[in-house]
């Protein structure tokens, strides 16, 4: 006979339990193993505020970087008179831990909570975070995020519904432009339809043809070391010599760098730096002094000019100008009367022109300067013969008898 429910045992009850117990574990392994639940894993609240929801709803999901930390736990519409960019909030339900480490590494204040699309042509959005950095802090439970809206397709629609338009008027001038270039109307019609615009290019290009043709036999000139550019870029003598001015040149730079020589000593030398300095400062003195002298002189000359001073006088006073005029006609007249004067003695007239003539009168001169001169001569000589024998004449002989 069947067992009743009022006979139904303990074993049985216990199998039963064990059935149901072994479905639960089952259910939760399954549902943890999606990733969508886990009643172990401790959770934060965190806010972003956007413009508009536009495909956001509640289970969306929220990333970090573009790994999965959580779900929108709701969306709200926020009161009437808040602003343009804040006009919906998402309630971000995300995990406390990431990879062993508190998610508030990673989600710092200057992280951004970003709507974006999760494909291409469907309309549903996720929350993508980005990682803070060591500038922010740490959030708190309910902070809000700051946010941004990537392009919806709605935006992507419309945009395009206005290039759309915008290529419509644009499509009406560009047909009735083609359709006078066509007729060769305006310059386009004409560099259409104008044969003798092609004959003048297509003879522009044979010309270029014939032109890179002799560049051509130039370059293989070049190459083969004719001519002067030839040889420039061929002849090894000249990369020898090159390189040997360019060696020389080192050698001249290390002289300079190492003060040997003149210009190296002028550029290494302190002395050398400290003497031009020195110098330097004597110009500037030697020159404030030649301004003071320029100052001073235009002082003089100032004075000059107005007449001031013994100078100043002598070239504005035009009294000393006929003073000096009379004195000159003087000097003039009393030169005049002095070459009279000297004619009349070279002509042996007056008592100086027969002193300077007279030829008797030179001989009686020139005998009485013989005379004086023997008289002087008698007159040395007694002297000495005094000296010498003083008593021949100081001896006074009395003879009475």
């Amino acid at each position: 006979m069947p067992p009743t429910q009022r006979n139904l045992g303990f074993s049985q009850l216990r199998v039963g339990i064990f059935v149901l117990f072994g479905l639960a574990i089952l259910a939760f392994l399954i549902i943890n193993a999606s990733g969508d639940f886990n009643p172990f894993e401790k959770k934060m609240r965190l806010k972003a505020r956007f413009a508009a929801a536009d495909g956001l709803r509640e289970g969306s999901e929220v990333q970090l970087a573009g790994i999965s930390i959580g779900k929108v736990e709701k969306v709200n519409l926020l009161p009437p008179g808040s602003p343009e960019d804040a006009k919906v909030e998402a309630v971000l339900n995300v995990a406390e831990n990431l990879d062993g480490r508190p998610i508030t590494e990673r989600i710092r204040t200057d992280s951004t909570a970003q709507l974006v699309a999760t494909s291409l042509l469907a309309n549903d959005k996720m929350i993508n975070i980005t990682p803070g950095t060591s500038n922010g802090s740490a959030v708190a439970e309910n902070h809000v995020l700051a946010s941004t809206s990537a392009m919806s397709i709605n935006q992507l629609t419309q945009t395009g519904n206005e290039l759309l338009q915008q290529i419509n008027k644009m499509a009406i001038p560009t047909n009735e432009i083609l359709t006078k270039a066509n007729r060769g109307e305006g310059t386009l019609g004409r560099i259409i339809n104008d044969e003798s615009l092609y004959n003048n290019l297509d003879a522009t290009v044979g010309e270029t043809k014939v032109t890179l043709a002799k560049l051509q036999s130039t370059i293989d000139r070049v190459n083969r070391g004719d001519g002067s550019a030839g040889k420039l870029l061929n002849d090894p003598e000249l990369y020898d010599n090159l390189n040997r001015s360019v060696a020389q040149l080192e050698a001249i730079s290390k002289d300079l760098r190492a003060g040997r020589g003149t210009a190296g000593k002028f550029l290494t030398d302190d002395a050398i730096y400290n003497d031009t300095r020195a110098a330097i400062a004597d110009l500037r003195v030697s020159a404030s002094k030649i301004n003071g002298i320029a100052d001073d002189f235009k002082l003089i000359t100032n004075d000059l000019n107005e007449g001031k001073g013994t100078a100043g006088k002598f070239l504005k006073d035009e009294r000393l100008y006929e003073d000096a005029r009379t004195t000159i006609t003087r000097l003039n007249t009393t030169a005049e009367k002095f070459e009279l004067i000297l004619g009349d003695v070279q002509a042996g007239k007056g008592t100086i022109g027969k002193l300077l003539t007279d030829e008797t009168l030179y001989n009686n001169v020139n005998q009485t300067a013989s005379n004086v001169n023997q008289l002087s001569s008698e007159g040395t000589k007694l002297i000495y013969d005094f000296r010498q024998n003083p008593k021949k004449y100081l001896t006074v002989q009395f003879k009475l008898f």
